[in-house]
């Protein structure tokens, strides 16, 4: 989609009272208490959509985004006594003040912008403008500086260290220009000894990461910088390259964050892009819909070096088992080891430690499904009152496209989000409490096996679950099978009744053992028996190769 169409599809919700772009609300459930479906006007979208302006150059555009650059820096944080000092609101409707809490990612998301109306557009403003984005950029670059995020917060230590970067050259900073290249540093040297970026396989942040070292080849001079993120470049591209199946289109699980049950569209076509492989998209929608949201970056994208694209066109083995440690931890029995098997026809992998909330996807896999262009999604999540709960843990071994699966609680995290929203008194209030294979799809069949076993189906591939036994509170989970019109479920359910009230400590005992196996329909397992046992502390559980043993009672992070 051209710039000037861009620009002209949002023309609609541009409000020139305010001079701000307009959108509806649609937000995560977290930092705002502003209700989805409100109309509301994003800083994040209103300062791009103002370099979008720049960009394109027209008199007319120079102008009007003179408006919204200063509308955007009226609602930054100024007072330097004020620990939010130097970051934005979500919303103009919606001071920092007023969040719940306050997002300090808004230095790095709205500094990027002003980094590149800075570097590439300083002609284009008078004098003032120009003084008053500098200095908004300073305090945004301090802020950052004095947040100090490390390198296991993936997209968000690139950013700044881009931000940081670009600030301190601009400012002729020598203490901003050293941080953000021993920033950059500091991440290279991390994601080499872990063998993987922390935020791993996103269908959201593994392109934010790869963008933002873009921005930094885009807007820094630095050497040493420019080195770390050519370097970081390649390493990202092989990060998607590795779980990528191309018979669907979609990165294969396990993924650490995702907003949506697919690759973005527009990620897709950014791949198709920079590869030349015609990958398919799962739910294309409207060609250039994504900028109804105005996602618009300033960002020049350069190929994917060609020796990485042709792994975009096709497998290089028919069969092909990639394991990375994603994070790393002492002692290294703890990190986190993430395992995907890819054939022609599937794709599934899984995380060795990860826990359920709404954006993680421990253990995921997709498959084709003759005469659609949409594949077939499986996952395992965990279930509260039917939403995904962060305070569940799923523990798994995997080898090749079998997976054993433990399940267990975690006594230091939240609800709906694993950091925000965790009761003050640590109780939950549930009526329904589940683990659940779900494969969705138009079609998607579930049977109950003679063996004690199930089988999820859509096509020509299947899921076998074996189910194990699992506990809550002393009471035997209860296996159940479900059928709708767009998907199937198995489930473990480990309390169904009214409303109940428990406190998650180290005296709770929740816990499921299980096994999952994707193969063609009809197809016979041949993974051997399934054992468990259960100790004063651990449930052990094997089948055939594979072995696991995870904590019986809920537990702090490793």
């Amino acid at each position: 989609m051209e710039l000037a169409d861009m620009i002209a599809a949002v023309e609609p919700d541009f409000n020139a009272e305010r001079n701000l772009l307009g959108s509806v609300w649609n937000g995560p459930g977290y930092h705002s208490r502003v209700p989805n479906g409100s109309w509301v006007h994003q800083t994040r979208l209103s300062i791009y959509y103002a370099l979008a302006l720049l960009d394109d150059g027209r008199p007319e555009y120079l102008e009007r985004a003179a408006k919204v650059i200063r509308a955007v820096l009226k609602s930054q944080v100024t007072d330097p006594y004020d620990p939010a000092y130097g970051i934005w609101p979500w919303l103009d409707e919606e001071p920092v003040a007023q969040m719940a809490p306050p997002d300090w990612n808004w230095a790095d998301f709205i500094g990027s912008g002003l980094c590149h109306i800075l570097v590439e557009h300083a002609g284009k403003l008078d004098a003032e403008l120009k003084r008053e984005i500098t200095a908004a950029l300073e305090r945004a670059a301090w802020s950052i500086f004095r947040r100090n995020i490390q390198p296991n917060y993936t997209n968000i230590a690139l950013m700044g260290a881009a931000v940081t970067g670009c600030a301190g050259e601009i400012l002729d900073n020598a203490i901003l220009r050293e941080y953000a290249k021993n920033r950059l540093a500091k991440f290279l040297a991390y994601t080499r000894e872990t063998g993987g970026i922390n935020e791993y396989n996103s269908p959201t942040y593994t392109f934010v990461a790869l963008f933002e070292v873009e921005r930094i080849l885009q807007l820094v001079r630095e050497p040493e910088t420019r080195s770390h993120a050519g370097e970081l470049l390649r390493l990202f591209w092989n990060e998607l390259a590795n779980h990528f199946h191309p018979a669907t289109g979609q990165l294969g699980g396990p993924q650490s964050r995702a907003y949506g049950d697919f690759l973005p569209a527009d990620n897709a076509r950014f791949i198709r892009e920079a590869t030349g492989v015609e990958i398919p998209i799962a739910a294309p929608g409207k060609e250039g819909e994504e900028f109804c949201h105005f996602t618009y970056s300033g960002i020049r994208h350069r190929p994917c070096p060609p020796d990485i694209a042709v792994r975009f066109a096709r497998l290089p083995e028919p069969e092909t088992e990639v394991a990375l440690r994603c994070i790393r931890r002492q002692p290294d029995t703890h990190s986190t080891w993430c395992t995907t098997f890819l054939n022609d026809d599937f794709v599934v992998g899984s995380a060795s430690v990860s826990i359920f909330w709404i954006q993680s996807r421990p253990l995921l896999g997709y498959w084709r499904v003759p005469g659609t262009a949409v594949p077939a999604q499986f996952r395992f999540r965990f279930l509260r009152d039917n939403r995904d709960f962060s305070s569940a843990q799923l523990y798994s071994r995997q080898c090749r496209n079998r997976i054993l699966c433990g399940v267990g609680l975690r006594r230091d995290l939240g609800d709906h989000h694993p950091g925000l929203d965790r009761p003050a008194d640590g109780v939950f209030h549930f009526e329904r409490l589940a683990a659940c294979f779900e494969l969705t799809g138009k079609g998607a069949e579930v049977s109950r096996n003679p063996d004690g076993t199930f089988t999820l189906r859509l096509g020509s591939t299947q899921a076998v679950i074996r189910p194990g036994s699992g506990v809550f509170s002393g009471i035997p989970v209860r296996w159940e099978c479900s059928s709708s019109e767009n998907g199937a479920r198995v489930e473990a359910v480990f309390y169904a009744g009214p409303s109940r009230s428990e406190l998650f400590d180290e005296r709770t005992e929740l816990t499921l053992a299980c096994g999952v196996e994707v193969l063609p329909a009809g197809g016979a397992s041949e993974a051997g028996a399934f054992t468990e046992s259960v100790g004063p502390e651990s449930v052990t559980a094997a089948w055939g190769s594979l072995a696991l043993e995870f904590p019986r009672f809920a537990q702090k992070e490793w």
